[in-house]
């Protein structure tokens, strides 16, 4: 859905509120190979113009599929993201760190509501997600492979090292293994 600048800032009301489903599946599943399936996508909240800048404030709720980062199976995954933005031009000169929204410069004389939303749900799904019981559950495995935690990994690489010796001093721990007997 785009509105224009001229739609939004010749609208009657002061703040132009709305409430949309918007179908953006393709452009989510084409933007993050990842995501399986998206079920719906609403987004609900109101646009502030003013002779400078175009403030948007809405929520975004949506509903993806998106493989387990440990198992690869499809886990339903629930978003419910906020959205706060602030539309300028160009040539606008103010200072940009004053404002609590993400600040976007306009390329064009419309706001596509659809590539802010694609935006906002592709920065926001997490790189961790499991399917319930998995996060007790045992660590996926396969042949001549296991998956470990960085804990376990830790620990294994310490017992490598310590049971490791340097050739170089093997000679020196026969020496002090024969001086350790005859005490």
């Amino acid at each position: 859905m785009k509105w224009t600048i001229r739609q939004l800032k010749d609208h009657p009301d002061d703040i132009i509120n709305f409430e949309e489903s918007l179908d953006i599946k393709e452009q989510l599943m084409e933007r993050n190979p990842s995501i399986l399936d998206v079920e719906s996508v609403m987004v609900n909240g109101y646009f502030v113009p003013s002779n400078e800048d175009i403030i948007l404030h809405g929520q975004i709720d949506t509903r993806l599929t998106v493989p387990s980062s440990r198992s690869l199976e499809p886990v339903s995954l629930h978003l419910n993201i906020p959205i706060s933005e602030r539309y300028v031009y160009e040539e606008y000169d103010g200072n940009v760190g004053e404002y609590e929204e993400t600040t976007i410069v306009l390329q064009y004389d419309y706001i596509d509501l659809d590539e802010a939303v694609t935006d906002n749900i592709a920065i926001n799904i997490p790189t961790r997600v499991l399917k319930p019981g998995e996060e007790d559950g045992d660590l996926p495995s396969g042949n001549d492979w296991t998956l470990v935690t960085e804990e376990e990994y830790e620990q294994n690489l310490a017992e490598e090292k310590a049971e490791s010796v340097d050739p170089r001093f093997a000679a020196l721990k026969t020496l002090l293994d024969n001086e350790d007997e005859e005490e």
